[in-house]
C-alpha cells in the first residue's frame, strides 16, 4: 500500500481519547485484539535501517499492557457500524503488481486505465487487460521496497479535451542524490526522491500507446519516502489538481526541528507547497498559469496552493458525475490515532500538524491529545474514525453517479488501507448523510453472507459510465502478482431504480402550515423514511402500488428541503417551501 499508512512509523496503541464512547463488553471488539498483535509483530520484527528517532518502537510489554488494560476495564471500543448496502465484487482484472487508480480518457472509447505503483500504466479494452502497457514508468521512478514503500507512480488524469489533443498527465515518484537544498539524504537513500507531475501525449500511430517523452511541469525534493499523496485530477472548473504530503516522518517532525520541515512543520507552512492542495491552469499556458482565483497569488504564499493543513492527502475526488455537486473530497491520512475526510474548499486551512482530525495534537506526546489548543481557521473533517475502530489508512473514493446500481445513487464510496499490516483486512466504507449537513460512516456488506474484503485496499477508480471499482492486492509492498480489480455492483436488493418524491406541498390551513410528501415509484412493501432538514421524520410502508403519501403538520414558513429514504437503499430529495 501506498500514500498512507507505514508500516514502520509510530503505531503503538494510543491513549483512548475521552471523547470516544465506550460500549460495555468483556471482550475486545472483532479486530482489535488482532491489530494490537500485529503492531507488536510489527515492533519486534523492525530492522535497524529504518528506523529513526521518529520511529522508536514502544516495547512488547507496553503494547500487551494496553491490551490487557482494555480487557481488564471490560470496556471496548465498537467497529464502524454495518450499514443496510449490501454489494458485490465483480471481477475485473487480475495479475497486477499493485495498482492504486483507475480512470478513463473521456473519449467515448469504453477503455479504462489502470496505474500501478511499479510503473506501468495499462489499459482495460473490452473487458481484456492488455499486455502491452499505455505507459511504462518503470525505468523513471526510484527501485522500490518490495516490503513496503509509497513511491512509484501514484495519479493519473486525462485533459478534459483529450479526444482531440491527446494529452494527459501523470503524478509520480522519481529518484535523485542529494537531500533538499543539497544536503544528504536523511538516512539511506530510501528517503530520497522527488514528486513529479509531467504531462504526456498519445503516440500518432497507436491510441493504446503513449508518447513515452515527458514534459516535466512541476517537482520537489522530498526529505523522505513516504506521504507523497499522488492524485492528479481535473475540477469542474477546468482547473488541474494535485496533492502533495507534508514531506514524511512523523509529526511533521516538529520534533526534530533541525531536519527538513523546520520549526513551524510542512502542514502549516504556506512558503511550501508541501502538506498541501495544489491547482494550476495547463490548458492557457505553458507549462501552466496560475488561476486568478487562487488564494495566494500574487502575496505570501506558494501561488499555486488551494487549501493547505494536510498530512497525506492521498486520494481525492470530484462529485461531478451526473446530478453532483462538484464538491470535492479528499481523505488525509491520519497518525497514530485518527483517519478524516474532508470537503476541500478554496483557501481553507485543514489543521495538520496543529490538529489530527478534529483532535489538538502534540508532536511530543503524539498518542495523548491536549484538551485545548489554538483552533483559529482550522476548518473541521466532515468525518473521522479511530484507527482501532476503522484501520490504519483511509483512501477517498468517489461518489457514484453510475446507473448499474441505483442503490449507491449519491453516495460517497470510499474505505481504509487494512486494520494491520501482517494480514491484508481492508474495508469498504460509505458515507450516509440523513439529514444535509449530518454524516456518518457505514461498513458495506459484501455479498449476503457478508464477507470480509480480504485484501490490502490499494485504490478506487471510476469509469466514463460512473461506475466504481476497488482495486487492492494480497500482498503489501509493490511486488508479485496479486493485485485485482473488481467492480462494485449493489446486490439484488429489490429497488426499482424509479423511486422518487413525486410531490412535496405545503398549505396554509386553521392550523398552520401542512407538508403533504408523495413517494412514487417503489417496490410495493418496502419501508421508507421522510426526513426533514428541519428535523422532523416519518417512517412508513410502500402500498400496492408502490407509493405513500405523509403529512407533516406545524411547519415553518421558508424553504427546506425533503429526504426519502428507502430500505431497498434508494435515496430522494425534494426541495419545497411553506408560505
Amino acid at each position: 500500500m501506498i500514500g498512507a499508512a507505514d508500516p514502520n512509523r509510530q503505531t503503538s496503541p494510543p491513549a483512548l481519547p475521552p471523547a470516544m464512547t465506550p460500549v460495555s463488553g468483556d471482550i475486545l471488539p472483532p479486530g482489535l485484539l488482532e491489530v494490537l498483535k500485529g503492531r507488536v509483530e510489527m515492533h519486534a520484527g523492525r530492522r535497524g535501517e529504518l528506523t529513526g528517532p521518529h520511529r522508536t518502537a514502544r516495547s512488547f510489554v507496553h503494547v500487551l499492557s494496553v491490551a490487557g488494560a482494555l480487557v481488564a476495564a471490560s470496556t471496548v471500543y465498537a467497529q464502524i457500524e454495518k450499514g443496510d448496502l449490501t454489494i458485490e465484487l465483480e471481477p475485473v482484472a487480475s495479475g497486477l503488481v499493485s495498482p492504486v487508480h483507475l480512470t478513463h480518457a473521456g473519449d467515448g472509447s469504453g477503455r479504462m486505465f489502470v496505474v500501478d505503483q511499479s510503473g506501468p500504466i495499462r489499459i482495460i479494452k473490452d473487458g481484456v487487460l492488455l499486455e502491452r502497457p499505455f505507459l511504462d514508468l518503470s525505468s523513471q521512478i526510484p527501485v522500490l521496497n518490495t516490503g513496503f514503500d509509497e513511491r512509484g507512480v501514484l495519479g493519473l488524469a486525462f485533459h478534459p479535451d483529450y479526444a482531440n489533443n491527446g494529452r494527459f498527465f501523470v503524478r509520480y515518484s522519481r529518484p535523485r542524490t542529494s537531500g533538499p537544498i543539497g544536503g544528504p539524504c536523511r538516512g539511506t537513500s530510501r528517503g530520497c526522491h522527488e514528486e513529479v507531475l509531467a504531462e504526456f501525449r498519445v503516440s500518432d500511430s497507436d491510441p493504446d500507446v503513449a508518447n513515452p517523452d515527458a514534459n516535466l511541469l512541476f517537482r520537489i525534493d522530498k526529505p523522505e519516502f513516504n506521504h507523497n499523496a499522488g492524485t492528479v485530477a481535473f475540477g469542474p472548473d477546468g482547473y488541474l489538481y494535485f496533492s502533495l504530503g507534508d514531506g514524511g516522518g512523523a509529526n511533521d517532525d516538529l520534533h526534530q526541528p533541525e531536519l527538513w520541515h523546520t520549526t513551524q512543520g510542512n502542514g502549516q507552512n504556506i512558503e511550501t507547497p508541501l502538506g498541501a492542495m495544489l491547482r494550476v491552469d495547463v490548458s492557457s499556458s505553458s507549462p501552466y498559469a496560475i488561476p486568478p482565483d487562487n488564494p495566494f497569488l500574487g502575496g505570501a504564499g506558494v501561488n499555486e496552493i488551494y487549501a493547505w493543513g494536510f498530512r497525506n492527502p492521498f486520494r481525492f475526488s470530484f462529485d461531478d458525475g451526473p446530478g453532483g455537486d462538484g464538491r470535492l473530497y479528499l481523505g488525509d491520512v491520519g497518525q497514530d490515532v485518527y483517519e478524516e475526510l474532508n470537503i476541500v474548499e478554496k483557501g481553507k486551512n485543514y489543521g495538520w500538524a496543529r490538529r489530527e482530525g478534529r483532535h489538538c495534537f502534540d508532536p511530543f506526546n503524539p498518542k495523548n491529545h491536549p484538551d485545548d489548543c489554538d483552533t483559529t481557521g482550522l476548518t473541521d473533517p466532515i468525518v473521522e474514525y479511530m484507527q482501532l475502530e476503522g484501520g490504519l489508512s483511509i483512501l477517498a473514493g468517489y461518489v457514484y453517479r453510475g446507473t448499474q446500481s441505483p442503490a449507491l445513487e449519491g453516495r460517497f464510496i470510499f474505505g481504509d488501507f487494512s486494520m494491520q499490516f501482517q494480514t491484508p483486512s481492508g474495508r469498504l466504507y460509505y458515507l450516509d448523510e440523513p439529514t444535509p449537513g449530518e454524516h456518518r460512516i457505514l461498513e458495506f456488506k459484501i455479498t449476503d453472507a457478508d464477507v470480509p474484503y480480504g485484501r490490502f485496499l490499494k485504490g478506487f477508480g471510476r469509469d466514463e459510465a460512473g461506475e466504481i471499482y476497488v482495486l487492492g492486492s494480497t500482498t503489501l509492498g509493490p511486488t508479485g502478482t496479486t493485485g485485482e480489480i473488481h467492480r462494485i455492483v449493489a446486490a439484488d436488493d429489490g429497488c426499482t431504480g424509479d423511486e422518487r418524491i413525486a410531490k412535496a406541498k405545503c398549505k396554509t390551513g386553521n392550523n398552520g402550515n401542512t407538508l403533504k410528501i408523495a413517494l412514487a415509484g417503489g417496490r410495493p412493501g418496502d419501508g421508507f423514511t421522510v426526513t426533514l432538514s428541519g428535523g422532523d421524520d416519518k417512517s412508513g410502508t410502500l402500498n400496492a402500488n408502490g407509493e405513500a403519501t405523509v403529512k407533516f403538520k406545524g411547519q415553518a414558513a421558508g424553504d427546506a428541503t425533503a429526504t426519502a429514504a428507502w430500505n431497498c437503499g434508494a435515496k430522494a430529495t425534494r426541495d419545497y417551501t411553506c408560505p
